[in-house]
């Protein structure tokens, strides 16, 4: 087919003739009438559509009506006569072709096309360098004798530089997927696999989430205690963070920040927690009203999707995703499967950015939308520095970790309630409401007790100790020892393979028992010196290798936490990042602490019912006071009752002693 309204006046008049000159030909008219109606004669006709129109064009098909088109080269320009340039630089059409052509130089011909298609495998980079292959040509034209001959193309300005590089474009066409490949890389093969988008499966809600990591672009510090007072700025790594988006809705459905050096199994586990907990808001210091109504997480948006499980987990290859920690809590507990490269009857076999579009665009809005903005940003690349030092910047303003983890949950949060232009101008969360009002009962759930353990870590000990070694009853579990009161009374359980599983794997102090048959046996709890504060498996990991090499000293009587923590903040190299588990003991020691403010907190809301079983336990005495005070409600509360005397005082019960094993 040709465009005939893209062609000019001229051209298009000429091409409409021909045309119907072919067709007139075709159904057997004369040259006469050919003549008469269209200006043709039946020769030529004739030669239009034997040379041109029938004749096979590179991509496959036949010319066609393509070759009626006047002034549109079918077959390439051959050069019979051997070039001779002129003064101007004119007479060297198709000289390079020529050349190639001659049956002495049919081996530089085949030796330059393998140079331009083949040197993938040799030391040098992939990518087309022309200079290099033209420098080389030029070489062996040199070694044949053409200069001494004065031959093309020593005796032009430019030696046939143009002809030479437009001759390596033409043979790099031929080749499309290895011009890709060596021009764009593997980046380029990949992206040409994929489609356009718009044969994509029509997914329903919760049926595929893509899971993904992004290292945030900026630089961050921790306020440590200062020797001198005061406290100084310490720099960190750049973080992870870790998200979960529903493909559906592109709603956001759990987050996690993650601390070390690169993401591992539990950062995964800990985000897919995250997305299957309530998720509640941060008390904001940088500013009052972060969150714009409406912003939040599905969790806390909505009963109906607490625990919400979905049924593909789309990830790329990264073994923190695949592995067997993460895969089999997903099948057990959410009933996902995981949807990874891995898998070769997979599309996702084919490694493109594409297969995972809706976290890769998060991530750029992400980035764009906060640390992007900011001025300790590393940027994209290094040229978005543009000349700063972030690092300097991030201490010189103390642009703080904490201040960090508030931005993205604040950002996290509002993009949910934001209009989409891929929703309709819906915000992700409206959209979730609209499309689970459609299908009503369909949300499965998970249990919340298997998701609240679903992150701690899980191994077969041996129970050792006992009376034949004088020892209490214990496991060795993860660089340190635990036991417990009842263990003492099992001496049945010695030396059988128990499971230990961490409840919650911000708390490493308590482990659950349990057998090869589901029985749980109870709970265990870990030694000195780890049983003082809370904390992870990888900051006693830390904290134990540290110890080996002799810069801290772990005793019976001090806190291992503690011990990181003072090591971190007063040996500590100004120039070296702080250790990632002791950024960890931080976060786990506030958490903990507002936890216990929680719980320092009274509680006035007391249901009735619960009132009037503390009133069915109480005395009489005090029930008669407690109902008092109930009927003059709003006025001066009763007088205390008067303290009795040693004489009138109860008795103390009797002292019970410790049992001796």
């Amino acid at each position: 087919m040709v465009d005939e309204n893209s062609l000019s006046a001229a051209r298009k008049t000429k091409f409409l003739a021909r045309k119907k000159a072919i067709e007139l030909y075709l159904k057997g008219a004369t040259d006469a009438v050919l003549q008469k109606k269209t200006g043709e004669k039946r020769s030529n006709i004739y030669r239009i559509i034997t040379n041109r129109c029938l004749q096979r064009h590179s991509d496959g098909d036949i010319f066609g009506w393509r070759g009626a088109l006047p002034h549109f080269r079918v077959t390439a320009y051959e050069r019979q006569t051997a070039p001779v340039v002129h003064e101007n630089g004119a007479g060297a059409t198709g000289a390079l072709k020529w050349l190639l052509e001659r049956p002495q130089f049919k081996d530089l011909k085949d030796r330059f096309h393998k140079r331009i298609l083949n040197n993938a495998d040799s030391l040098a980079h992939p990518k087309i360098n022309v200079q290099t292959i033209f420098r080389w040509f030029i070489d062996e034209l040199r070694k044949a004798g053409l200069e001494d001959q004065k031959a093309w193309p020593f005796n032009s300005e430019s030696l046939g530089y143009e002809s030479v590089r437009l001759y390596i474009k033409k043979v790099l066409a031929e080749h499309p997927f290895l011009a890709m490949s060596k021009m764009g890389g593997p980046d380029a093969i990949a992206k040409a696999k994929a489609s356009d988008g718009t044969r994509r499966p029509d997914f329903k809600l919760f049926d595929r989430v893509e899971c993904d990591a992004h290292k945030l672009d900026c630089r961050m510090v921790v306020m440590v205690p200062s020797p001198h007072g005061g406290y100084e700025p310490r720099k960190i790594r750049r973080i992870w963070i870790i998200v979960i988006i529903d493909v559906r809705s592109r709603a956001v459905l759990g987050y996690h920040i993650s601390l070390r050096r690169e993401c591992s199994a539990l950062d995964v586990l800990i985000t897919i927690k995250n997305a299957l907990s309530k998720w509640a808001p941060r008390t904001l210091t940088f500013c009052e009203d972060g969150y714009a109504e409406g912003a939040a997480l599905p969790s806390a948006h909505s009963e109906v999707y607490l625990s919400a499980c979905w049924n593909e987990f789309s990830v790329d290859g990264a073994l923190a995703n695949v592995c067997p920690r993460v895969e089999e809590p997903l099948l057990h507990i959410v009933g996902a499967k995981v949807i990874k490269p891995q898998d070769p009857t997979s599309y996702s076999s084919r490694r493109s950015k594409d297969d995972r579009p809706f976290i890769e665009s998060f991530f750029r809005v992400l980035a764009s939308g906060t640390m992007h903005r900011l001025s300790p940003s590393t940027g994209s690349s290094h040229e978005d520095k543009k000349g700063r030092d972030p690092e300097k910047i991030a201490a010189e303003v103390q642009f703080q970790l904490d201040y960090a983890e508030e931005l993205l949950d604040v950002t996290i949060a509002n993009y949910n309630a934001t209009p989409h232009t891929g929703l309709g101008y819906r915000s992700p969360l409206a959209q979730m409401d609209f499309l689970s009002s459609k299908t009503k009962n369909r949300i499965r759930h998970a249990d919340p007790e298997l998701v609240k353990r679903m992150a701690g870590s899980r191994k077969v000990c041996t129970l050792l100790g006992g009376e034949y070694t004088g020892k209490r009853p214990y496991f060795n579990f993860e660089n340190a020892k635990y036991t417990s009161e009842w263990l003492v009374q099992r001496p049945d359980l010695l030396g059988k393979k128990l499971w230990l599983q961490l409840d919650d794997e911000t708390d490493a102090r308590w482990a659950t028992v349990s057998d090869s048959n589901g029985l749980i046996y109870g709970t265990v709890h870990v030694q000195p010196p780890w049983h003082r504060s809370p904390h992870t498996l990888y900051m006693r990991q830390a904290i134990r290798a540290l110890a080996t090499k002799r810069l801290l000293f772990l005793t019976g009587n001090r806190d291992p936490v503690q011990a990181l923590i003072e090591y971190a903040e007063i040996h500590a190299n100004k120039k070296l990042p702080v250790h990632p588990a002791y950024l960890q003991a931080r976060r786990i020691m506030m958490t903990s602490t507002q936890a216990l403010d929680e719980m320092k907190e009274p509680n006035f809301s007391v249901p009735d019912v619960m009132g009037e079983i503390n009133r069915q336990a109480m005395p009489e005495e005090l029930t008669k006071v407690s109902g008092a005070s109930k009927k003059t409600k709003g006025t001066s509360p009763p007088p205390e009752p008067k303290p009795k005397s040693a004489s009138q005082s109860a008795p103390l019960p009797k002292m019970r002693m410790a049992k001796t094993w």
